[in-house]
């Protein structure tokens, strides 16, 4: 059964999270991030600190969709249905994410969801133009952004989880991370994702992406970045109502 939620419908918010020294103090680190919360319009942009900030001010807005990045390359962040879901590249003691600190987080709320059934396999290639024309053909401007959640089956289908950061040159063109990778012809998943506006594209995405998705365990406690992916037939697409 698929969550309610009370918020406006289709909004998005794009929050932008930078970690701080480790070392500081508590103080320091509530300081900062209460310093770096920012907003701008017409997108609501917002930035928190760290996790904590982010539990207390963003979750409060009831996101039901998230994608985003652990600092320092570490792992990586999903909300879907509103749960909150980290994985770490490596292994580690249990961590208490809500005072960890994360590189970004974008997030969006729907109301509402609406089905869309897949009636065809749709290859990676194509995934994003049919998202758009999914959602334009249901009344939502393909032009804005909008959060959008999956459950079916996905391939074929790249993806990863953040592992460490490069100790090298990185940049355009470069990884950026130590990543644990996984791929294949197909999988079942439940896919949390957000088609942003041109305005956020290598904000909220990957630079010349329209989408940001994250592959969820069925049993929302593990996840991980999508690189590439297919939808297959019979998969579900959530759309905002």
């Amino acid at each position: 059964m698929r969550m309610p939620h009370i918020s406006s419908l289709g909004s998005i918010v794009a929050l932008l999270i930078f970690s701080t020294a480790p070392a500081a103090s508590q103080q320091m680190r509530d300081g900062a991030a209460a310093a770096m919360h920012t907003i701008r319009q017409p997108f609501a942009i917002e930035t928190f600190g760290i996790f904590r900030n982010m539990m207390l001010g963003g979750m409060a807005k009831h996101p039901t969709t998230g994608v985003g990045a652990v600092a320092d390359a570490r792992g990586e962040i999903t909300i879907y249905d509103g749960k909150l879901i980290v994985s770490y590249g490596k292994p580690a003691a249990p961590v208490d994410v809500t005072v960890d600190h994360a590189a970004l987080l974008a997030m969006g709320s729907a109301g509402q969801w609406q089905a869309v059934p897949i009636e065809r396999d749709v290859a990676p290639e194509d995934v994003e133009s049919y998202i758009a024309a999914a959602a334009k053909a249901r009344g939502i401007d393909s032009d804005s952004s909008f959060p959008f959640q999956i459950s079916g089956k996905l391939g074929p289908y790249v993806m990863h989880v953040n592992a460490a950061p490069i100790d090298g040159p990185h940049g355009m063109g470069l990884p950026m991370a130590a990543t644990v990778e996984r791929r294949g012809d197909q999988i079942q998943a439940l896919v949390a994702g957000l088609y942003v506006s041109p305005d956020l594209m290598g904000v909220a995405t990957h630079g010349g992406e329209r989408t940001h998705a994250h592959w969820v365990a069925a049993d929302l406690e593990s996840t991980a970045h999508l690189d590439r992916w297919g939808l297959k037939t019979g998969a579900i697409l959530f759309l905002p109502k």
